[in-house]
């Protein structure tokens, strides 16, 4: 409606990796909700591209992230990698060649990059097989295909 403006837990967002409208209750996300409504309300005209399900917590010390689609997708491939002797659990959730999902818990190395990988629906190609069969790759993996993907797109063909 023009001239009504919303954001946080009284909006609804389109979920990127869902395809649906959800509730995003969650703060990065309310804030660039945030930051959408103020631009328009100062007169200019812009759009929010969409939200990823995200959170991160410390609870009494221990990290969890979670991204995406982390309960997965139907017919879809996971990986579950778990360390119980330093209580580290990663969980990634794969729809062909694309991660739409990961948990993780006491594995705190390159949650940028996981929320990167969902967020940018990038295409991983041979990289899905590899983190199937070893999920800590993710760097490895963000740096073939994802920052190739971005390279490749700003190249412009004269």
């Amino acid at each position: 409606m023009p001239g009504i403006y919303a954001a946080g837990d009284c909006a609804e967002a389109f979920d990127k990796v869902s395809g649906k409208t959800i509730v995003s209750a969650i703060q990065p996300n309310a804030a660039e909700q945030a930051r959408v409504a103020a631009l328009n309300m100062a007169g200019q005209t812009t759009s929010l591209k969409g939200v990823t399900q995200i959170n991160v917590l410390d609870t009494l010390g221990m990290i969890s992230a979670s991204f995406g689609k982390w309960d997965g997708v139907p017919g879809g491939q996971h990986v579950e990698l778990t360390d119980e002797a330093n209580g580290k659990l990663l969980s990634l959730q794969f729809d062909h060649e694309k991660l739409v999902g990961c948990n993780s818990i006491g594995w705190t190395e390159h949650v940028g990059v996981m929320r990167g990988l969902v967020e940018g629906e990038v295409k991983l190609g041979e990289w899905c097989e590899k983190l199937m069969a070893d999920p800590t790759q993710l760097m490895s993996a963000y740096l073939a295909t994802a920052q190739a993907q971005s390279a490749h797109a700003h190249i412009k063909p004269r």
